[in-house]
């Protein structure tokens, strides 16, 4: 990997002022980072600055922007850069291709070239938008806290976007007032409020202290009603970027990252290669065996695939997350860069009708980003 000789810019500087707050609910990361003096935002920002330092100069200041304008796929399409580079390969970003099109990284390892394209669907966009929803009546509740509480959220009324918050906020406030820091020994306190919209449902739980003021008073909040659609939005993502793969000078993978709250590698198995289903016999009325359905993308059509291998990462973030899993396609018939062939390996065997995991030999080595602990 070429570095330049030039001092690295720091692109996420620490703030001039001490700020120790955390992230605000729905802020951006990055304005929060740009202000913040908290312990984990001095981590998150070393990270960003190390990982950014070692790209190429030229895809620095991009992938800074990029990460301003749409955090979700530009930090994944940083993970992405640094593992092929930890990986061993010096990568050429966006290189032009004869068709016209552009695929994200040209990935050059000592001994074979691979085109990679990264993508992030987004898992489950209904919880993102039930979340969105209930922001504004968990800011009402952090903004009413009083010292010396943690308050765990249990049930909100149904308000949307555009209904009136008055009586909710009145309604909060009374059940609020009046409760003073906790006494030493003090137990749970739970308050219910009826509205017509719906239940207030908060437990306070006396486990602030002084020092702890920073952190928003809401401990917790009711869970979101999700179902995972990993599976369905991995697929789309095969058939989306085909016309990238299709046109790339070099054999092509995808990088997929999944991060439902469900979201496993599993899902990667169900996507790409199918599974195993019971044979039932309905005279006998009992199972007599299984078999493997073969529906998943990769296990359609024929003659030579778009995707030579997917590079399936699940749910990474600052603090890390599971080494990516490379996914071979079953028609691929070419050879992939011995590197990248030694991490995790799946692929279908038509043969034993399984799907066969080949372990790593490189375990330990998605550490070398240098993920965040605090």
């Amino acid at each position: 990997m070429k570095l330049d000789d030039e001092q690295p810019q720091e692109w996420f500087p620490a703030p001039a002022y001490t700020d120790d707050t955390y992230a605000r609910r729905g802020e951006p990361t990055t304005l929060w980072l740009q202000r913040s003096t908290v312990a984990r935002a001095v981590a998150y920002r070393r990270f960003l600055n190390e990982n950014l330092a070692v790209l190429p100069r030229a895809h620095q200041s991009v992938l800074y922007q990029a990460l301003h304008d749409r955090w979700h796929s530009a930090f994944f399409e940083l993970i992405v850069a640094r593992t092929l580079q930890v990986l061993g390969a010096d990568i050429e970003v966006e290189p032009d291709s004869e068709a016209g099109t552009r695929i994200d990284f040209l990935a050059c390892f000592p001994d074979r070239t691979v085109s990679v394209e990264a993508v992030a669907p987004v898992i489950n966009a209904a919880a993102g938008e039930e979340a969105k929803r209930r922001n504004p009546l968990l800011d009402v509740i952090d903004s009413l806290a009083p010292p010396g509480w943690t308050i765990l959220v249990v049930e909100l009324p149904n308000l949307g976007p555009s209904d009136s918050k008055k009586r909710f906020k009145e309604a909060v406030k009374d059940l609020l007032d009046g409760q003073k820091w906790p006494e030493t020994g003090s137990g749970s306190k739970n308050l219910i409020a009826e509205l017509p919209s719906g239940r207030v449902h908060l437990c306070l739980l006396p486990q602030r202290s002084s020092g702890a003021s920073a952190r928003p008073a809401v401990g917790s909040e009711p869970p979101l009603t999700t179902w995972n659609n990993s599976e369905q939005r991995i697929r789309r993502a095969v058939k989306q970027k085909r016309r990238q793969g299709r046109n790339a000078d070099a054999p092509a993978l995808l990088a997929i990252h999944a991060t439902g709250i469900s979201s496993s590698f599993e899902d990667f198995d169900l996507a790409l290669y199918g599974r195993e289903v019971a044979i039932f016999d309905v005279e006998d009325a009992r199972i007599t065996g299984t078999k493997f359905e073969t529906d998943g993308e990769f296990n359609k059509g024929s003659g030579a695939p778009t995707w030579a291998a997917v590079l399936a990462f699940v749910n990474v973030d600052f603090p890390g997350g599971p080494e990516p899993v490379l996914y071979s396609h079953p028609r691929f018939r070419g050879d992939l860069p011995e590197s990248l062939s030694s991490i995790e390996r799946r692929t279908y065997d038509h043969q034993t009708g399984a799907v066969v995991v080949q372990p790593s030999q490189k375990a330990g080595f998605f550490k070398q980003l240098g993920f965040v602990s605090v």
